[in-house]
């Protein structure tokens, strides 16, 4: 790792004269250990004299005080770890796709990434690829300096830099994995558009049925007193739970948000993260959507990785990040198991249920003939579809159902409103 920022003076400048602090990277002469800091010099010949006296590998010099460029961030970690919460997942994907293409015209990695922070759409994002640069010129391997940023670069991404660079495929692995990084985020957007507008819908009806109760309800208390006991079951219900909306927030608040709590805690438990992720898989209605989610997941994940020749233990290990299930974890632990021990991958699929007889029957076809990479891909294919179909039937079966739902609760509000208001007309009317 580099050394803390060091900062170092110059000799003593003439009288009158202006000083300006230089920011450098260098390395110690003996032992090659990386040293930052701040020297101050009249001008950048100055500064570098001053260094190499030190007995520093000048690495760069720049103008600029390295506390001042960060402001009130002066640990550099921190700096970081600020800057790579900038790279959003779309930005990742410019990230991959501009490099493989300058990188495929022979532009050289570090120009590729300086180009692309003089490009950056935000400040941040710019300033967190220059800092990638400055550690790839340092030496350090591309794939070890994405490994530092987990959050931002996922672990596929790492996999597959790590690959290219033992194969010298660069160009063609980054282009790889920004098609991979696009079609999971448009699956990501599809899944959460398909989830948003149930969600939208309940608010709504929660929204309408509250400001019923609270604000219209109250409004009828002067008709309802009226006619005493003579009112419905249903309105008197409707009264009682009107009123206790009111002056009841002392007694329900802290019950909502102790329940609130209650589930948040649960569904962090083992037990509330298998059930979550049991129902995700055995639900009616969304239940074949999360199906295929998982299945483009792992598929599309295991054919890019077993095509540029990432050891299948290792492949394992990433597929349980990215599919994101209890129940497939299961899975990829009994998979690595089986693995070391020199077996099939086909057998152990098909003892879970969760995971197509097609696809199994592929992948054991794809094993014996020795294209697993090619069978996964069109697994991967023709889930893709599946999961566009899925998503379209889960959205148009819910629509209905939230539609009746909704009517059913406001209409039984209305419904319990006008009770009294049919009685008096009854009552109303001449013998």
């Amino acid at each position: 790792m580099p050394a803390a920022a060091e900062a170092r003076p110059a000799a003593a400048p003439p009288a009158g004269a202006s000083v300006r602090k230089w920011t450098y990277r260098a390395r110690r002469t003996e032992g090659g250990e990386l040293v930052r800091g701040v020297v101050e010099a009249l001008d950048h010949a100055s500064a570098v004299r001053d260094l190499r006296r030190q007995g520093l590998a000048i690495l760069s010099v720049e103008l600029g005080d390295l506390q001042a460029s960060v402001g009130e961030e002066s640990d550099p970690m921190k700096l970081r770890r600020r800057l790579s919460r900038a790279m959003r997942r779309d930005d990742v994907v410019a990230f991959c796709q501009q490099l493989s293409v300058m990188l495929r015209t022979g532009v050289p990695l570090a120009d590729a990434l300086e180009t692309f922070a003089e490009q950056a759409s935000r400040k941040d994002v710019g300033e967190f690829v220059r800092l990638i640069k400055a550690d790839v010129c340092e030496g350090e391997d591309f794939s070890a300096v994405l490994a530092r940023y987990p959050a931002t670069f996922p672990t596929i991404l790492v996999s597959l830099m790590q690959a290219a660079e033992a194969s010298g495929k660069l160009d063609e692995m980054l282009g790889r994995v920004a098609k991979d990084l696009a079609k999971a985020r448009k699956t990501a957007k599809q899944i959460k558009g398909a989830m948003m507008y149930p969600a939208i819908m309940l608010a709504v009806a929660v929204l309408a049925v509250s400001v019923i109760m609270v604000f219209v309800l109250p409004k009828f208390g002067p008709l309802f007193r009226a006619q005493g006991d003579r009112l419905p079951a249903p309105t008197k219900a409707l009264v009682w739970l009107s009123a206790f909306l009111r002056t009841g927030w002392a007694i329900y608040v802290p019950v909502i948000l102790a329940a609130a709590g209650g589930t948040w805690w649960w569904v962090r438990t083992e037990v509330g993260r298998r059930t979550i992720d049991a129902m995700k898989l055995r639900m009616p209605v969304l239940g074949p959507m999360f199906r295929c989610l998982y299945l483009v997941r792992f598929s599309s994940t295991m054919a890019t990785l077993l095509a540029a020749g990432v050891p299948l233990v290792e492949i394992v290990r990433i597929c349980r990040d990215v599919t994101g299930n209890v129940h497939y974890t299961q899975l990829w632990t009994t998979l690595e198991d089986r693995i070391s021990k020199g077996q099939e991958i086909a057998p152990t699929f098909r003892e879970f249920p969760f995971v197509p007889r097609n696809v199994v029957a592929m992948i054991a076809s794809g094993e014996k003939s020795g294209r697993l990479p090619d069978v996964l891909e069109a697994a991967a294919s023709a889930a893709e579809e599946d999961l566009d179909i899925a998503v379209k039937g889960a959205t148009s079966m819910v629509e209905p159902i939230m539609i009746v739902g909704m009517g059913g609760v406001v209409g039984g509000i209305a419904a319990a409103m006008l009770l009294p208001i049919f009685n008096m007309s009854k009552n109303m009317r001449p013998g």
